[in-house]
């Protein structure tokens, strides 16, 4: 059997949710969730899967909608996984979830942090910028309701990652969205752009000058030792010190598939929508997969891409994410323009900015960049630090 041989499973709890993002790509909001059987079906369709395919660990992913909405669901799901592989000891299960926060009070990080499910948050930075896309089901802003909730988050997990969502019209904010979420506590931001969104040659221009101020701000940051993850620019460094990019294959439908609230399977989650059709569909947990359909789909994403030909960064950029291209093109074969224009933006920036802190020979860049150890010795660093608050926490409240 495969040492770590993964398998990456998103249950989509359901299609509902508490915000209206203006560039949400997940389909209608309506109000059809998994139901506690279809759960259930889909809990032994991935252990089975998992088993036919040598799988040592499985990710579950948590998605929607708002999968908080189903929150007693999730909880159910990840109480039976641990139930059927207690006694399992060639194969274990991680959990994630990705949630807008509105829910993520105390009572449920508490039922999270007892089942060590590992949270992404997502926040586009300041309250302007956050509130002019992220708004409520009356188009009310919502960063109010969450500023207030990022303290107990941090205090419960030090290592809890921002999904940080960049569109043309707050492009040229992306600094200071990254600065303002790094000042109230977070270490480890995800940066994305809206591949769907009309991108202009101005606001590209927009965007090169945000993030050029943005590499100043970083670079400030590690000549004073702070650890800080920012992924637009850390992965287009590891893109050069670590990360064969050009090596990279979406696992496209095969060692990652979605499941949908009615038991359908997807290839990813940007292709569940509202379920509504079968042009993507590659079986269900009742009838297994289509492997024809599966097959071709994935052929289909990893063909060539002629507009890459001769491209001075091809082994560097992330031309292979099937889900950046079909929301991009509507394709699965073309690679996304607007992916292609950022990472002539992003690399040399990257390695400029990389440039300055080696010749500094800064010990946190290049402990960072250089050092295979370092995501797990900074993580158990911070799980010290999550102990330390659990205990204050503990006698804070004893005290009461």
């Amino acid at each position: 059997m495969a040492n770590n041989n993964k398998m990456a499973v998103t249950f989509h709890l359901t299609h509902a949710c508490n915000l209206r993002c203006s560039y949400c790509y997940t389909g209608e909001k309506i109000h059809v969730g998994m139901s506690p059987d279809t759960a259930e079906e889909a809990i032994q369709f991935t252990l089975r899967e998992a088993k036919l395919t040598n799988v040592t660990v499985i990710d579950i992913i948590f998605f929607g909608g708002e999968p908080l909405l189903k929150r007693s669901l999730l909880y159910s799901i990840v109480d039976r996984f641990n139930e059927l592989l207690a006694s399992d000891s060639a194969m274990k299960a991680t959990y994630k979830l990705s949630t807008n926060g509105i829910l993520l009070k105390k009572d449920v990080m508490v039922e999270l942090a007892n089942r060590k499910i590992y949270v992404s948050v997502s926040l586009d930075g300041a309250p302007e910028v956050h509130d002019a896309h992220r708004v409520g089901l009356r188009g009310e802003p919502t960063s109010q309701q969450l500023q207030h909730l990022i303290p107990e988050w941090l205090e419960w997990n030090p290592c809890m990652n921002v999904t940080c969502v960049v569109i043309p019209s707050t492009a040229s904010k992306l600094d200071e969205s990254v600065d303002w979420l790094v000042a109230q506590g977070f270490h480890y931001v995800t940066v994305t752009l809206d591949y769907s969104a009309d991108w202009s040659s101005q606001d590209f221009k927009q965007l090169e000058k945000a993030l050029k101020r943005l590499a100043t701000i970083y670079e400030r940051w590690h000549l004073k030792n702070k650890k800080v993850f920012v992924s637009c620019l850390d992965v287009k460094i590891q893109s050069h010190t670590r990360i064969n990019m050009a090596a990279c294959r979406c696992s496209f439908g095969i060692s990652e598939f979605s499941i949908s609230p009615s038991g359908r399977l997807y290839p990813c989650v940007q292709f569940v929508q509202e379920d509504d059709t079968n042009d993507y569909v590659i079986g269900s947990i009742q009838d297994g997969f289509d492997a024809d359909k599966r097959a071709y789909l994935k052929q289909q994403s990893q063909l060539d891409k002629s507009e890459c030909t001769g491209c001075a960064i091809v082994d560097r950029c992330s031309k292979w994410c099937t889900c950046i291209n079909y929301a991009s093109t509507g394709t699965l074969t073309q690679a996304s323009p607007v992916l292609c224009e950022y990472e002539r933006i992003a690399v040399p920036i990257a390695d400029k900015l990389a440039h300055r802190l080696w010749k500094k020979r800064n010990h946190t860049f290049i402990h960072k960049q250089y050092n295979p150890s370092f995501p797990i010795l900074n993580f158990i660093e911070n799980l010290v630090l999550e102990d330390a608050s659990d205990a204050t926490y503990e006698t804070t409240k004893i005290d009461r």
